[in-house]
């Protein structure tokens, strides 16, 4: 069992964030992820992404500001965006696993990443990783606004409409 903890502070909206990882398995590895979130935030996200791998991550409120969110992946170095999903939204910048303070290199789990780091980033990478990341949001959004959307719907045809039912008629026969 390997694991670190420690903590960086990532700035814009957050506060410090961490990552620690335990090896399992040559396949898969426990994260755990955790990062401060400005007051009353209530929807975060995290975005992973390792070369052409992208993963949305929604993280759940662990009281105190933090959220976090513990999962099995393939061991690899992913890149982290943490999003605040509202009106008051915003987006960290990438940082890596190994940045958050994960180890990746004490087992027969240890990878490192191949991509540069985002100063190492041209222009147009860099474009790229943002219009991920935005793609990715913007994502998550429709699907909220459909699923909240679609309550209200659903509510609606719950309830039976009123109508005047015509009274009977007289028939002499």
């Amino acid at each position: 069992m390997i694991t670190l903890i420690a903590s960086v502070v990532i700035g814009g909206l957050f506060g410090t964030a961490s990552a620690s990882v335990e090896a399992i398995g040559e396949d898969v590895m426990i994260v755990e992820i955790e990062v401060e979130v400005p007051p009353g935030a209530a929807n975060v996200v995290a975005h992973l992404s390792y070369e052409s791998e992208d993963l949305v991550l929604p993280l759940t409120d662990r009281g105190g500001g933090v959220f976090g969110i513990r999962t099995e992946l393939p061991p690899r170095n992913y890149f982290v965006v943490f999003e605040v999903i509202g009106e008051e939204g915003g987006s960290s910048e990438a940082v890596s696993l190994t940045e958050l303070g994960a180890d990746l290199t004490g087992g027969p789990t240890a990878t490192t990443t191949t991509a540069p780091d985002d100063e190492g980033l041209d222009d147009e990478s860099r474009q790229m990783l943002w219009l991920a990341v935005a793609l990715g949001a913007a994502s998550l959004s429709a699907l909220a606004f459909w699923v909240l959307g679609g309550k209200d719907r659903d509510d609606e045809r719950a309830e039976p409409a009123e109508e005047d039912e015509p009274a009977p008629a007289d028939h002499d026969e």
